[in-house]
C-alpha cells in the first residue's frame, strides 16, 4: 500500500489522532513519511494504513439494504471517524439515492447530485429512516405513497439477485477472508448480520445486535 499525497486527511481520521500528531505530519512529505524510520513518524504511517485499510474493507464489504427507491440503508460501526467518508463513498456511486449508515446510537446521510454532496449527522438510524419515510412520504413497507418509486419488493429483488452474483461458494476461501478481514471489521460492516441469512430486518440493522 502506497503512502497517498492526501495523507493527512487520513490521518485525522484515525481514533487516537490529535493536533500534535497533526502538525508533526504536516511537515512531511508522502515519500519522507514511506521511508522515515523514526519512530513518531513511523506510528504516523502505521495510523495512515490502518485508516485506509478500515476504508478500503468497508467499501467492499458493507451491504446496503432498499428503503423505497430512493434510499439505501445500511450497519456501520467503524473503529475510526471514517463514517463520513464512507456514506459519501455510497452516495456518489449511487447518484441521487439517499445513502444512510449507522447503528443503534448514530447514523450518517449522504446525497450526491450534480457532483455535490449533501450530509447530516444524526442520532440512532432506526430514527433518520423513520424521519426519511416521513419526509418522502413512504408507507410502512417502504414504497412511495405517490406512485412515483418502485416496488420495494422489486428493489429488494434487484438487491438481492445482485449481492447473490458476487457470492460463490466454490471460490470460498475462509482463512483468507479471516485473516484480510478480522472479526471487528465484520462486526462493523454488519456481516455477522447478513451471513447466511436472507431476512435480515431493519430491526437487526437499527439494534446493532
Amino acid at each position: 500500500m502506497k503512502i497517498p499525497d492526501n495523507f493527512l486527511y487520513y490521518l485525522s481520521l484515525h481514533e487516537d489522532c490529535n493536533e500534535r500528531l497533526l502538525a508533526r505530519a504536516g511537515n512531511l512529505t508522502p515519500e519522507e513519511l514511506e521511508v522515515c524510520i523514526h519512530p513518531e513518524v513511523a506510528r504516523i504511517k502505521k495510523m495512515v494504513f490502518a485508516v485506509l485499510g478500515e476504508a478500503h474493507r468497508m467499501k467492499a464489504f458493507v451491504r446496503l439494504q432498499p428503503l423505497g427507491a430512493r434510499v439505501l440503508y445500511g450497519f456501520f460501526k467503524p473503529r475510526h471517524k471514517i463514517e463520513e467518508h464512507i456514506c459519501d463513498y455510497f452516495a456518489r456511486r449511487n447518484t441521487g439515492i439517499i445513502v444512510v449508515l449507522g447503528n443503534g446510537g448514530e447514523s450518517w446521510i449522504s446525497l450526491c447530485r450534480e457532483g455535490r454532496i449533501w450530509r447530516n449527522h444524526s442520532g440512532g438510524m432506526a430514527i433518520a429512516l423513520e424521519r426519511l419515510k416521513s419526509a418522502l412520504h413512504c408507507s410502512e413497507d417502504g414504497s412511495s405513497d405517490d406512485g412515483s418509486g418502485e416496488d420495494l419488493a422489486n428493489v429488494e429483488g434487484l438487491w438481492q439477485v445482485y449481492y447473490d452474483s458476487q457470492y460463490c461458494p466454490e471460490r470460498k476461501n475462509l482463512a483468507a477472508f479471516k485473516r484480510h478481514m478480522p472479526r471487528r471489521d465484520q462486526e462493523a460492516a454488519g456481516l455477522r448480520l447478513v451471513q447466511n441469512k436472507k431476512n435480515v430486518t431493519l430491526d437487526n440493522f437499527s439494534s446493532g445486535e
